[in-house]
């Protein structure tokens, strides 16, 4: 069969045999044991090849095992493992109803995601799905691939990305690293149905950064998984190591999306570009202020465009595409959320979708703007939009903040001089809440403690589950109070004292909303001051946020209060670590 051609993928007929030839294959394995998504490529590749050869009803499954078939493992026991005798001979009878072609483009074309709806049985997912063709059309017309163009897809999966990019411009050299097995098999599959110039690797993509030489490319696409946990990236954790080593700031919570970016960037040849997939709240929390930090002040973000919701049909976490180059004094960051067609299950781009954000890219629009250096440096490197907006931020469900709290107060107006005359070398019921003892969003366990405290300063004191918001100093600190009977814990004057509505808003719920890129935009809409950054009440009090149902509140609550108590499991931890760091001399010496 000769390679598919982006005639024939265009070819209305020929998808809509293709698409009931997927039905057809996918019918007869999901009756089997295994229920897997490679079985299905692989049994329409199968079939694509012997529908070519005289006689293909007589190809047996003696035969077929026989073959070498070019999927990049050894072909007798990969096609063993994933298809048995008696499938083949269901299998096989279809050739008499299919093209060569048909097979196909089944192969390239099937949606898994589709698949696992509508099967009753059903084929289970073997890796991250596949990236939707209209976001692959964007990169494509970002990274403008040329002949000649060393053209690596870091994480390949499917290899869709691949065979599209080879569709259009066949005389590129693309390399597509994967370190799944399963994805890998379909990878080639797909890659050898289009094109000889496509090469897949079964490899950690991390392996490539210790390659002597390092291999560079003019283009490279990655939509790498979505916050992959440290102990899964593989050689990943070992690369992270190095950063950490060489730049300040870097850690092991440093998120996978920035680990990746920069494997990215350091395959890049000089005046390559290179396109990534990440999740949004990389682009702005605080986590990842210090390698923001690199790739801005290294001029290494040419642009970030915020992705429509629901792009990804298995996944609902919002998402960026990040487009990287070299020598960039500034970066364009484009809100590309609202330009998509909605789809009842995920939404997509059609052609004037894609211009439009093409056209954002390359001047300011309604949905685009330049950021400077010195106003990225005064954000915390913060790459997504909403944070540099001017205009009225809205929201569904929209209430003012004074309808849902009770009051509004600043907290004790001490002076040192007081404070002293107050505290308290005991432990004692009572004590102190400065700005310094809220730490990543939670007070300190160990407040400093008072021998008594003041009448005139008792109003001052917090109740249970009163949200504390810091009045000066961006980025702005929050917390929620827990009060235990029988204490007393005074506030600082540099804290507001929020008393919440419990009726009407969930304190952790305003906690995480304040939290959000969202609720940062919206603090920073009502801050004043250029050398200390403020809030005044009055504009606190009429700022609108989303108050959606109690149960949905609760919902969002949990999750985050669960978040929480993982983060101070993991303090009690290094804690205790620390500890034991700071006694291994006296151990030693003892010993």
């Amino acid at each position: 069969m000769s390679a598919i051609t982006m005639e024939m993928m265009n070819d209305e007929q020929l998808n809509k045999s293709a698409r009931q030839a997927i039905w057809d294959i996918s019918f007869i394995l999901s009756s089997g044991s295994v229920k897997n998504e490679s079985r299905l490529v692989l049994a329409a590749y199968l079939l694509s090849q012997i529908a070519t050869y005289n006689n293909p009803l007589d190809f047996n499954y003696k035969a077929l095992l026989s073959e070498q078939w070019n999927i990049g493992e050894d072909s007798a026991i990969a096609i063993s493992e994933l298809i048995t005798e008696e499938e083949w001979q269901k299998l096989l009878p279809l050739v008499t109803k299919y093209s060569p072609e048909v097979f196909g483009l089944a192969a390239l074309t099937c949606d898994f995601s589709s698949l696992r709806r509508d099967l009753t049985s059903g084929f289970r997912s073997i890796g991250d799905e596949a990236t939707p063709d209209s976001i692959i059309k964007l990169s494509q017309k970002i990274l403008n691939i040329k002949p000649d163009d060393r053209v690596a897809d870091l994480c390949c999966g499917y290899g869709t990305f691949l065979y599209l990019s080879a569709l259009i411009e066949p005389s590129a050299h693309f390399s597509g690293y994967e370190i799944s097995t399963s994805n890998k098999m379909i990878s080639t599959i797909r890659a050898a149905l289009v094109s000889d110039s496509i090469d897949i690797i079964l490899q950690d993509v991390f392996e490539l950064a210790e390659k002597d030489p390092q291999p560079r490319f003019e283009k490279v696409f990655s939509n790498y998984p979505f916050k992959m946990p440290l102990r899964f990236l593989g050689n990943g954790a070992k690369y992270l190591e190095k950063l950490a080593g060489k730049y300040p700031g870097v850690s092991k919570a440093t998120s996978s999306d920035w680990v990746f970016n920069f494997l990215i960037c350091e395959l890049l040849s000089d005046g390559g570009k290179a396109v990534g997939i990440m999740t949004n709240g990389s682009t702005w929390n605080g986590i990842d202020t210090p390698m923001r930090k690199i790739f801005v002040e290294n001029g290494f973000i040419e642009s970030v465009i915020s992705l429509p919701g629901r792009m990804f049909s298995s996944t609902s976490i919002p998402t960026s595409l990040i487009v990287f180059s070299r020598g960039n004094s500034k970066v364009r960051i484009v809100d590309a959320s609202k330009i998509c067609q909605q789809g009842r299950r995920y939404n997509e781009f059609n052609e004037e979708d894609i211009d439009t954000i093409i056209s954002a890219i390359n001047t300011d629009s309604e949905y685009s703007r330049v950021i400077e250096l010195e106003e990225l440096r005064k954000n915390e490197y913060t790459l997504s939009l909403s944070r540099y907006l001017k205009e009225d931020i809205t929201f569904a469900h929209a209430t003012r903040f004074e309808e849902v709290i009770k009051s509004i107060s600043r907290g004790a107006p001490c002076t040192a001089s007081q404070l002293d005359e107050m505290a308290s070398d005991g432990v004692t019921n009572m004590q102190y809440l400065m700005l310094a003892n809220i730490q990543n969003g939670m007070i300190d366990d160990k407040l400093p403690y008072l021998s008594h405290i003041d009448p005139k300063f008792e109003k001052y004191c917090l109740k249970n589950q009163d949200l504390i918001l810091s009045k000066n100093g961006y980025p702005y600190k929050i917390a929620v109070a827990n009060v235990k009977k029988d204490q007393r814990i005074l506030a600082n004057g540099n804290l507001y004292i929020i008393e919440v509505d419990q009726d009407k808003v969930d304190p952790y719920y305003l906690k995480a909303f304040f939290e959000s890129e969202q609720g940062i935009a919206v603090l920073k809409s009502i801050t004043v001051g250029a050398t200390i950054p403020n809030i005044g009440v009055d504009k606190l009090k009429k700022v609108e946020i989303p108050i959606p149902s109690l149960v949905e509140q609760r919902k969002i609550a949990k999750r985050y209060q669960t978040i929480l108590d993982e983060i101070a499991v993991y303090k009690i931890k290094l804690e205790k670590a620390m500890n034991r760091l700071h006694h291994v001399f006296d151990e030693e010496s003892e010993g």
